[in-house]
């Protein structure tokens, strides 16, 4: 087997691993788990399928990137219930709705607009990106105006908010000029960029695995929505 084939098939792997392990943590604990992190579950859950789809396509070098409107779409919407459930603020309870549903409409229409489905949507990802770090700064913000939680590395959505962070920070770069580097620089390069990418994923998800499988700290705070659950863990 060809060194570039079999580096390929362990980045794969390692991602579908991660996602599978955060699907079935979530499955195995879920009873056990308060709404913010049953959410997370959902989203491993839709997640599963579609890697599964796109790896597959992505071995027998198929472009898989019709996935990406639909992928995109149900993670922002799974990832506005985790942080509706986990933070109080009424802005955020009523404008994030609002703006979720109006990136569904642009991603249909920006879909319908297009050629076809085989190349990046920079805007959907761009706008995916700075409403999830949008969230993520919410939650920060509520941690450190409330100062409760005193062992941060005992709080699942912390996990989750850090790992969030990291990805789209970075994959907010890659969003930004795929198209370019696509049309402008080799494969060799591109192919070292998606290693980043592949990297950033891998941490993402076990901080995923690390959330759903932490049991949260009995003096976290508790978010409207969030039913804390004393059962262990």
């Amino acid at each position: 087997m060809p060194l570039p084939t079999l580096v390929q098939l362990l980045k794969l792997g390692a991602s579908l691993l991660l996602i599978v392990c955060a699907a079935a943590i979530g499955g195995w604990r879920y009873r056990r788990l308060a709404l913010p992190l049953r959410y997370l579950a959902w989203l491993a859950w839709f997640e599963l399928p579609l890697e599964v789809l796109g790896t597959g396509l992505g071995l027998y070098h198929q472009n898989n990137l019709f996935i990406m409107p639909l992928y995109t779409v149900g993670e922002l919407v799974l990832l506005a219930l985790v942080y509706g459930a986990a933070v109080r603020s009424v802005v955020f309870h009523w404008v994030m709705p609002w703006l979720v549903g109006a990136f569904i409409g642009y991603t249909i229409f920006d879909c319908l607009l297009a050629p076809d489905l085989t190349w990046f949507k920079p805007g959907q990802q761009v706008l995916q990106s700075l409403l999830i770090l949008a969230m993520v700064i919410m939650y920060f913000r509520q941690l450190l105006q409330e100062a409760q939680v005193v062992r941060l590395g005992r709080e699942p959505l912390f996990w989750v908010s850090v790992g969030l962070a990291l990805y789209f920070v970075g994959y907010l770069q890659i969003a930004l000029f795929s198209n370019y580097m696509l049309r402008h620089y080799s494969m060799e390069f591109n192919r070292n960029v998606w290693t980043i990418h592949s990297v950033l994923s891998l941490f993402l998800h076990g901080c995923y695995c690390v959330a759903l499988a932490l049991r949260p700290p009995l003096a976290a705070p508790v978010a409207r929505g969030w039913v804390r659950q004393q059962a262990a863990g």
